[in-house]
Formats: structure tokens, C-alpha cells, sequence
């Protein structure tokens, strides 16, 4: 659903920013939006025209001095991504030659572009939705190929067609509502039926993409995973293993880990961020007590739990409050492993089998070495984590303000469905408006300036 009539201006004033990250490398890109644009791109070129869509390879300018030689694109409005005459020169890579062009074009009357102007530019004009801008920012920020699956077919207008087809439907209902509310007592019982099994038929689409869409986050955002166990059981060796280089220091004094170690490895096209947290046990050192205390936060914040039991040694104390914290997160995807299988076993697997959580990914504990051969085996285990969670066909919201907005959605349908129940048309009227509102915030937002600053804020530069 595209946003066809603003109630805000388009701003014509020409911005120009640089649209590359600053460095050495093959090429940068400035890129100029406005009425100013074009007229600035003849300047800088010294030429009196350019043909639009075309790649011109010219010298660049500084009045009379030439500064770079680049390929100057124009594209004239309004089929331009910010709907305004959009110019873009391709320099050369490296400090200088991007921030020289910069600078003239600030000379010759463009202004520094704000973070995301161009984007909300875009907007504004008509040319994305806020589904669409979200993808953008999505895209550019995405860690994982199935992340930029899911953003990707919101850009191409997945998510927008839904809203649009949705928000026709409570439309219908609410222009049922009005026309009927001075004769509410008067409605057949048979469209008041029809009336709820429509809502209830709404209901379940938005609630089962409200839920697919929670369950899936980690596709977006990445997953936290925390290797979490008593001193010396093989948590860095476990780290270091599926790192496949020694990023942890392993040793066999207790306490070597006093603080949380993080990395990242992709798995199945996703981000995993694996925390190596610091061994479990009563300890009278404040720095280790500190370390202690960071472990306990990384599995609040984690995904998935990755407790190590040590099979070469009875299971004591130190195990039994290792099981105890583990009650407190069995929300959690928890994996039960058995160290050091090379070795006798000596540890009384029966102890974990009276463990019960929602999410245990194995009924048994995995018993492995901490060798290679041992990380390929919880690889596995996670590549079935994350096959269960991937995006599928299944409409994926991507945000926190887009999940926002659809239980907003819910919560008026709930109120709607109640009152509807009670015969009350004029109360039932005022929900879906709400309902529609709420639904309609997820592609095109009630165009408060500071709001659409705080959205479009979050991108980069040049973009």
C-alpha cells in the first residue's frame, strides 16, 4: 500500500551526502535529491547536459579545477528513489575524493543530508511505505541470507498487500456498523453471525503472524546461545571448537573464564552469538563473584542454553546448582551435554534424565568430546533450531513497532468482538476504527514529523 497523498510537504530542498563508508576502497558514491541536483551535477561536470539514466564518465570540478574523473548518473523525477531529481557521482575510493565533491556540492547550494532523509524522502513522495523503509533498514543492518529472505519480499510489497487486504476487510465491517447503528435492535441475527465469524476468521490470521513473527525473531536479530557449566567442565574447549580457532584460553585451574567471552558464527544462513560464561560455583573472589553474576545475565538474554556436565566426574554440588538454574530458564531451548567422552564414563546420566524443560532439545543429553567431531554434533542439533524457526512462506513482521502494531490490532478486535456480542454497533464502530489505525501504522503512520523522524533517524547516512 503505497502512500499516494501526504499531508506533509515534500521537502524540496537539494541534500547531498556520501552514500559509501569512508575509506580506501574501489569506489565512493555522493548522492544529491532535490530541485538543486541536476543543476549542480552540470556544475560540477561543466557539462550542459546530461541524459537521464545514462553513466557519463566526466571530470569533476572545482570551478576550474579538475578534482576527480567519475561516473555521474541522473535520474529526474519522480521515477527517482526519492521521488526528486536524484544525481549520484561515482568517484574513486579512499578520504579525499568523496568529501572534495561533497564539499563543492555544499558550496553550490546543497545541504548535509540528515540520517535517512533520503529514505524518508522516499516515503513522503509516495514511493515506499514504512514495511518497505523498514526492510531497507533491515537489509543494510542483516547479518544472515535468511534475514534478507524474510526483508526482501516485505520490499518487493508482501507485507504491505496484507495490510491493504486486511484493511478492506474491516472496512466492510465498519461500513456494515454504521450504516446499521440507529437500527441496532433491528439486525437480523444472521449478519450479526456473519459480522463475528468474519472477526474471528481476522483474529486467527493476525494472531498466527503475530505468534510465527515472535517465535522467529532470532531469524532477524540473530540467536544468543551461552555454554554454561561448573569450572573446568569444557566450556572454552567447546567454545573454542566451534569456533574452529583458540579464541578462549583453556586450562585446567578453576576460574581461568571470569568473564563472559562473546562470538558469532552463522549457522544455516543465521547469525548464532555464542557467550562463553564463567564457571558456576561458590566463590569468595569478587572478581570471579562479578563473572559469576554476567553469566547469570547471558542466560537471561539467551536463546538457547548449552549446559556441559563433566563425564569423567560424579555429579556433585556444583551440578546440582548448575540443574537449579537452569529450572529458572526452562522457557529456553536447552541442550544437555555430557563432557570429556573419551574418557571413563563416571557421571550418573540418570541425574539429568529427571531434568524436565518446555524446549530440552534432546530427550537424552548429547555425550561428545569437545574435539571437532563434538562441535559438528552440536552444530546439528542447532541447524534443527534454526531449520524449525527459519522464515518459510509464512508473512514474517521484522520489527518491534510493527509487532506493536498488530497486537494493537488483536486487542481491538478482542474489545470489537465483545461489545458486537452486547448488540452495541456504536461502540463495536469505534474499536475497528481502532483496529484500522492500528493495522494501517504498520505501512503508512499518522505523519507526526518528530515520529517519522525518530523512524527514519535510525539509518545510515547517504541513505
Amino acid at each position: 500500500m503505497k502512500n499516494t497523498s501526504s499531508s506533509t510537504i515534500l521537502d524540496a530542498s537539494t541534500i547531498v551526502a556520501i552514500a559509501t563508508p569512508v575509506g580506501v576502497g574501489a569506489i565512493s558514491i555522493v548522492r544529491l535529491s532535490g530541485e538543486l541536483a541536476y543543476n549542480i551535477a552540470l556544475k560540477l561536470t561543466h557539462r550542459t547536459s546530461l541524459k537521464p539514466r545514462y553513466a557519463h564518465l566526466c571530470q569533476i570540478y572545482d570551478e576550474h579545477t579538475a578534482i576527480d574523473e567519475a561516473i555521474v548518473l541522473f535520474f529526474p523525477k519522480p521515477h527517482s528513489y526519492t521521488t526528486q531529481d536524484v544525481c549520484e557521482v561515482q568517484c574513486h575510493g579512499g578520504i579525499v575524493s568523496a568529501r572534495s565533491i561533497l564539499e563543492v556540492c555544499l558550496k553550490l547550494g546543497a545541504r548535509l543530508a540528515n540520517a535517512g532523509e533520503f529514505t524518508k524522502r522516499a516515503f513522503l513522495g509516495g514511493r515506499l511505505d514504512l514495511a518497505q523503509t523498514h526492510a531497507i533498514a533491515g537489509i543494510i543492518q542483516s547479518q544472515s541470507l535468511e534475514a534478507n529472505k524474510i526483508l526482501m519480499r516485505q520490499l518487493k510489497g508482501e507485507l504491505s498487500e496484507f495490510v491493504q487486504t486486511n484493511r478492506e476487510k474491516l472496512l466492510t465491517l465498519l461500513a456494515f456498523s454504521e450504516v446499521n447503528i440507529d437500527y441496532s435492535e433491528e439486525v437480523e441475527q444472521d449478519y450479526i453471525t456473519q459480522m463475528q465469524d468474519s472477526l474471528r476468521e481476522l483474529e486467527s490470521c493476525f494472531k498466527d503472524i503475530y505468534e510465527a513473527s515472535m517465535m522467529r525473531l532470532g531469524v532477524i536479530d540473530g540467536y544468543t546461545l551461552s555454554i554454561v557449566g561448573k569450572p573446568n567442565v569444557g566450556k572454552s574447549s567447546l567454545l573454542n571448537a566451534l569456533l574452529m580457532y583458540e579464541r578462549a584460553i583453556v586450562s585446567d585451574v578453576e576460574g581461568t573464564t571470569r568473564d563472559t567471552i562473546e562470538e558469532s558464527l552463522q549457522i544455516n544462513g543465521s547469525i548464532v552469538r555464542i557467550v562463553d560464561t564463567a564457571g558456576i560455583r561458590q566463590s569468595a573472589d569478587k572478581i570471579e563473584q562479578i563473572g559469576i553474576t554476567k553469566t547469570k545475565q547471558a542466560l537471561d538474554r539467551s536463546d538457547v542454553i548449552i549446559a556441559l556436565f563433566d563425564s569423567s566426574r560424579a555429579f556433585d554440588e556444583k551440578d546440582k546448582e548448575i540443574l537449579d538454574l537452569l529450572s529458572t530458564h526452562t522457557d529456553k531451548h536447552i541442550l544437555l551435554i555430557l563432557t570429556k567422552s573419551d574418557l571413563p564414563l563416571v557421571f550418573e546420566r540418570e541425574r539429568l534424565s529427571e531434568f524436565q524443560a518446555q524446549n530440552l532439545l534432546q530427550e537424552t543429553p548429547l555425550y561428545i568430546s569437545t574435539e571437532s567431531s563434538g562441535a559438528r554434533a552440536v552444530i546439528e542439533v542447532l541447524k534443527n533450531v534454526i531449520d524449525t524457526h527459519s522464515g518459510g512462506d509464512c508473512l514474517i513482521l521484522t520489527s518491534q513497532y510493527q509487532l506493536e502494531s498488530l497486537k494493537n490490532v488483536l486487542d481491538s478486535i478482542t474489545k470489537a468482538y465483545d461489545v458486537l456480542n452486547l448488540g452495541e454497533l456504536e461502540l463495536f464502530s469505534y474499536h475497528i476504527r481502532d483496529c484500522i489505525t492500528a493495522l494501517s501504522n504498520i505501512t503508512h503512520p499518522y505523519e507526526d514529523s518528530q515520529l517519522l523522524d525518530k523512524l527514519f533517524g535510525t539509518f545510515c547516512l547517504g541513505k
